[in-house]
């Protein structure tokens, strides 16, 4: 079997290639070591607009501590890049360090409305004051950098602030013109991210820069000291100071050892600095190094925050959508705040991130359900200690296993709480109209969390909520702040991917690879949904399609192009005990996303998975389709018996499901213009048309009634294939065999299929043949033995028991549905009806016809030769644009 590598192990192994030839580039001995970006605590007002509305520094990292990290992680030469000013530089500088001045400038370039980092040194107060003044226009400040010799750095070239449109591809093209140093190595960045910035600065030769020249209209040399030459750094952007100085840049110097007898560091680094002598190092990351970041940044958050006022919200800038996000940040870190055990665990969590070990006595108070915890992120600061280089890794092993320890605690808890009042009688929803109807939150969580069990008007609560929450807060509010940190490193991590795909078009290299997560509930559930996702799979491992299907059970074995993670809690509604609720672990998905690098998603289930797929889609900034299954508007109307108010109210949480994604594939007509219309208020071209296919098993075979039946062959046989339950209408079934027993007294009604309804239908078709359950390999023998196969089901959405039949030669009579009614030509393949009379004397009619019946065999074989898994599967990944 030929190894084929993947693109991360690519990415990965290119990166190394590269630091090891940048290690290359200067002796030992005549290289200073920085961290060309680094803050501390001085970098106190956030470019993001969430972050100065909440009053919150990016950071509480004191300077001195900053430094000490720095030479802890084998730096002999620093400053610190604190956003739009140099206050910590000047501070330490006064405190006797040897500091090169600098300072991360936020700047405007005013053309394209963009807001970029340029990073700058060796300044002096007066040159701040200049250079802050200018930086709403980089031009000027390129400039003035230029002609005072500061040099510049542009900071991580692919990730931007605050543009209102996509940045065109032509906005690179001119900012390699006004800058000459590149940092192509940042610490918080992904590898793919940073080898684009790296291949892209290597292709900017003297004649491709030329031409840029003449097609902006601008020189090089007005910006940039060497115009032809362009230079590569590295830098941590560190701000909790975990990962500092394991990403930096060695600066060559000659003679090094004999210049620090008369120079300082910092001057000899600012001349290495303007000469572009330079070799940057570090870089392997995905996601791990920020999703640290942010943990510990959410920790120090929840120790630190103080309320910032409601009033500073109301005036700040921004609009409407960020001052509500901001107020349930606020209210969120708040409850967070509340919770004392939480606090003491979110700062153990920060001192050992630190590389604070507690004490004795602090471990010998820890109860017995978080010892595993505890011990965890105690294993965290030792990494931290003694092997840094390593942190990384390990501590993204660590945070994985105390989320999942936390999850699992409180799903387990949750299980037995929720037994206990099912016992007590203390769970009052029977049906799930009634749970639809009560689906709702109270304006403010506290109100929810004070709730003693009393019965409201609204129906929000009837428990007592502080008594069901004990044991659950904890687990529950430490695993959300591990959740948030995950999904906000990766959302920061690839809010710019569509730019990121085109900028590796440009380049042609380093491409994404086109490949698809599946992601459903219902992949053993023993339905025509099931089995129509079982034919995909088939055929996407025949294929080999960059589709993978994702799963959660118990049971299920992963298999080629079928992932499956196991469910943390299962939960069986008392409204619908038939369809178990399985609930993975947030994280387990996060990191099978990321790990099978897939770039778009596919879902085909609205509960748990239906929402971390959208949790996936956000996170990920990846385009997300819903394949519709199910109509559960009529399944509700029909199965379910919803009232009118439960049915607008159904309708609204679809619509706002639906909406979450960026198009939806139904499986008929009736459908597609049903979501493009005011109920859902897709555009059509987000609506798309996609049906099934049957297994090639499904083919007329010589299969005869006695053998198949266990009855004489001159008899005409009715058949039902399906689920025996309610929803399917098999309680038409008495009355359509009754009807057709008057004209053929010697007419069989054969059923396939079990369900809960299954004793209920044996006391009223007491002459009729169960077949209970039949195996797949059997049915098309049982179809090509039948006469006719009865649909009574009103809310399909296919029908894959209708293509079954027909490939089998087996006409079909339905009820004229929205499924059914796309499939059938009626009349010629098969009969569609409005009522059970109507079916009754249609099968009645069908089999007057006796010898006549042979062509509608034969239509009704040609009808399935058009439903096809080339061209159903070829629609499907035009669709989803994988093709």
């Amino acid at each position: 079997m030929n190894y084929k590598e993947s693109f991360l192990e690519r990415i990965n192994r290119e990166m190394s290639v590269f630091n090891y030839e940048q290690s290359l580039r200067f002796p030992g001995e005549d290289t200073l070591t920085i961290d060309l970006h680094c803050h501390d605590k001085n970098s106190n007002e956030p470019d993001e607009i969430i972050g100065r509305m909440l009053n919150i520094p990016e950071t509480w990292l004191p300077p001195e501590e900053l430094i000490e990290t720095l030479k802890n992680h084998s730096c002999d030469t620093f400053t610190v890049t604190n956003h739009n000013n140099a206050r910590s530089c000047y501070e330490l500088q006064d405190k006797g360090y040897d500091i090169l001045t600098g300072a991360e400038f936020s700047c405007t370039v005013p053309d394209y409305n963009a807001k970029i980092h340029v990073l700058a040194y060796g300044f002096n107060p007066a040159q701040e004051e200049k250079l802050y003044k200018a930086r709403h226009d980089i031009y000027r400040f390129q400039r003035y950098a230029l002609d005072n010799n500061i040099p510049t750095i542009w900071a991580h070239p692919l990730y931007h602030y605050e543009e209102k449109e996509a940045l065109s591809l032509e906005f690179f093209d001119k900012m390699s013109l006004i800058f000459e140093r590149f940092e192509v190595i940042n610490g918080q960045r992904d590898t793919w991210q940073n080898l684009l910035v790296k291949q892209w600065v290597e292709s900017m030769g003297s004649n491709t820069l030329e031409k840029y020249e003449k097609k902006f209209g601008i020189k090089s040399a007005d910006y940039c000291r060497n115009p032809y030459r362009r230079a590569m750094y590295g830098g941590s952007d560190s701000h909790m100071g975990i990962f500092t100085g394991l990403t930096g840049t060695r600066l060559y110097v000659k003679k090094l050892k004999d210049r620090l007898k008369n120079e300082s560091r910092s001057s000899l680094a600012l001349q290495a600095l303007l000469d572009g002598d330079s070799a940057p190092f570090g870089g392997y990351n995905n996601t791990e190094k920020m999703t640290v970041s942010f943990l510990d940044y959410f920790c120090q958050i929840v120790i630190n925050m103080k309320d910032p006022g409601l009033l500073r919200l109301l005036l700040h800038k921004g609009d409407t959508k960020d001052k509500l996000l901001s107020f349930m940040v606020i209210n969120g870190f708040a409850e967070l705040q509340r919770h004392k055990l939480t606090v003491n665990f979110l700062t153990l969590f920060h001192q050992c991130l630190k590389g604070d070990t507690p004490g004795l006595a602090k471990k010998l108070m820890v109860p017995k359900d978080y010892r595993e915890i505890f011990n965890e992120a105690v294993s965290m600061a030792d990494v931290r200690n003694k092997t840094p280089e390593k942190m990384a890794s390990a501590f993204d092993s660590s945070i994985e296993k105390i989320h999942k320890s936390l999850f699992d605690l409180m799903f387990s808890r949750l299980e037995a709480k929720l037994k206990k009042l099912d016992l007590e009688g203390g769970l009052s929803i029977k049906s799930a109209e009634e749970f639809i109807s009560t689906l709702e939150l109270p304006g403010h969580v506290r109100k929810l969390l004070e709730s003693k069990g009393k019965v409201r008007k609204n129906g929000i609560t009837s428990i007592n909520a502080p008594d069901f929450l004990d044991g659950l807060t904890f687990p529950f509010l430490a695993s959300t702040v591990i959740a948030a940190a995950n999904y906000t490193s990766s959302r920061v991590m690839y809010k710019s991917r569509p730019m990121l795909n085109a900028f590796s078009e440009k380049l042609d290299d380093l491409k994404l690879p086109k490949k698809m997560l599946w992601m459903t509930d219902t992949f053993e559930d023993g339905n025509g949904v099931s089995m129509s996702l079982r034919h995909m799979l088939n055929e996407i491992q025949e294929r080999n399609l960059p589709v993978d299907l994702l799963v959660c059970s118990d049971t299920v074995k992963p298999e080629d192009h079928l992932v499956v993670v196991k469910p943390a809690a299962v939960f069986i509604p008392s409204f619908y005990r038939e369809q178990p609720i399985r609930i993975p672990n947030v994280i387990d998905v996060h990191n099978q996303f990321r790990e099978g690098e897939y770039d778009r998603i596919l879902c085909s289930t609205e509960g748990p998975m239906g929402m971390l797929a959208v949790y996936l889609k956000h996170a990920y900034s990846v385009p997300a389709y819903f394949y519709v299954h199910t109509d559960w508007i009529a399944f509700a109307r029909t199965a379910m018996n919803f009232s009118d108010p439960a049915l607008n109210r159904l309708r609204r949480i679809l619509r706002g499901f639906y909406r979450s994604f960026d198009g939806v594939l139904v499986l008929n007509k009736e459908q597609k213009k049903w979501f493009s219309g005011p109920d859902m208020e897709f555009k059509k071209t987000e609506v798309k048309l996609t049906s099934h296919w049957v297994d090639e098993k499904f083919r007329k075979t010589g299969a005869v009634k006695s053998d198949i039946f266990g009855i004489g062959n001159e008899k005409p046989v009715m058949l039902y294939v399906g689920r025996i339950s309610d929803e399917k209408g098999i309680f038409d079934l008495p009355y359509v065999y009754e009807r057709v027993k008057e004209e053929f007294p010697d007419i069989r009604l054969v059923i396939a299929g079990k369900g809960p309804e299954e004793e209920r239908l044996k006391e009223q078709l007491p002459d009729a043949k169960f077949l209970g359950w039949v195996e797949h390999n059997t049915l098309p023998d049982v179809y090509s033995a039948a006469d006719l196969l009865i649909m009574p089901s009103r809310f399909d959405t296919f029908g894959n028991v209708i293509v079954e039949a027909f490939a089998c030669g087996c006409p079909v009579v339905s009820y004229s549905t929205k499924g059914p009614r796309d499939i059938i030509e009626n009349e010629k393949s098969g009969y569609l009806v409005n009522t059970k009379e109507k079916m009754a004397e249609c099968v009645i009619s069908h089999l007057k016809k006796g010898k006549e019946m042979t062509a509608m065999k034969d239509a009704a074989l040609a009808r399935a030769g058009e439903f096809t898994a080339d061209s159903i599967i070829g629609k499907l990944l035009r669709d989803t644009e994988l093709l």
